[in-house]
């Protein structure tokens, strides 16, 4: 594998990486949102996305 430190690359893959994590962390919290509102369709819906 090719050496990525220091490159475009990297930094793009990190910034990638967190904004996915912090969506599904976005997700997980509205899905326990929706399920202590009774809305345990939408907390699937969530779960799934």
């Amino acid at each position: 594998m090719a050496n990525l430190k220091g490159t475009k690359t990297e930094k793009n893959l990190l910034a990638s990486f967190a904004g996915e994590s912090q969506a599904r962390n976005r997700y997980t919290y509205f899905a326990s949102v929706a399920r202590k509102a009774g809305f345990e369709q939408i907390a699937a819906i969530f779960l799934e996305t």
